[in-house]
């Protein structure tokens, strides 16, 4: 038996589905860009329940249901305000993978009152400057009409994890991704410039990184994005990628737990 449940909350247009655990202060896991709550299973497996985990599927990820066009960060941190309102949350620990580490700072930034901390794990670019590669819509039109070119970029996203029944189950669900949310992604990040707002980031922020990640969440990301937040700590996970939360997770929720019983 898993040690979460999964549940089902209405936000607007959307039938929301979310993986839940623990009772006690509330932590809200937001997924990465080309994945889903599925990602997060390796965390709630190993945190303690005296917490209360709430992973989302975001729009057009997963087993959320409901439109996906106008997929943007500010659109998705507007739903997870909607999902704090759905569950009578008034604020919650954030932590964000990825993209979703980029939608918690909007929320951050716009709903500070919503937000307890920051944990942001491998964050990605805050100026509109994702290099163009990966943000080339004729390359992400491909990726969203050939399922086995999205299986090579889930591998490049967690090299690390090994081969076998749990990578298939991230991949399976990674695969359940509308058209729109594949294709937005890369204009998500186009469109996201707050590199002059982060100094408004307010309350404990720790930036989480793993060590090997060379092409997307770099060193210079991350020390910059360290530099520009008030009090922001910096640490640095061995053994990992870009996906600390699947390829190492033991040492991804020492290090989630150390920053959560430390600001809190």
């Amino acid at each position: 038996m898993e040690p979460w449940t999964l549940r089902r909350v209405t936000v607007r247009d959307l039938d929301v589905a979310l993986r839940e655990r623990g009772n006690g202060p509330p932590v809200l896991l937001v997924h990465g860009n080309a994945s889903s709550s599925v990602w997060w299973e390796p965390t709630l497996d190993r945190v303690p329940h005296t917490w209360h985990w709430l992973a989302p599927d975001l729009r057009g990820r997963g087993e959320t249901i409901g439109p996906s066009a106008g997929w943007t960060i500010p659109s998705l941190a507007r739903d997870l305000v909607g999902v704090l309102d759905a569950l009578d949350v008034e604020a919650a620990h954030l932590v964000g993978h990825s993209l979703g580490a980029n939608v918690a700072m909007e929320l951050a930034l716009e709903a500070p009152g919503r937000v307890r901390s920051l944990c942001l794990l491998n964050p990605g670019w805050v100026a509109g400057d994702i290099p163009a590669p990966l943000a080339d819509d004729a390359r992400l039109a491909a990726v969203a009409n050939q399922p086995a070119l999205l299986r090579v970029l889930l591998r490049a996203v967690a090299p690390k994890h090994p081969e076998g029944p749990a990578w298939d189950r991230l991949v399976t669900s990674s695969l359940r991704q509308t058209p729109d949310a594949t294709l937005e992604g890369g204009r998500a990040y186009r469109q996201w410039n707050v590199a002059a707002r982060l100094h408004e980031l307010r309350g404990p922020v720790t930036i989480l990184r793993g060590e090997g990640d060379v092409g997307l969440s770099t060193a210079a990301l991350c020390e910059s994005l360290a530099r520009a937040i008030a009090g922001a700590v910096l640490v640095t996970i061995p053994n990992a990628t870009h996906a600390p939360n699947v390829e190492q997770p033991v040492a991804f929720v020492a290090a989630l737990m150390d920053h959560l019983r430390r600001k809190s």
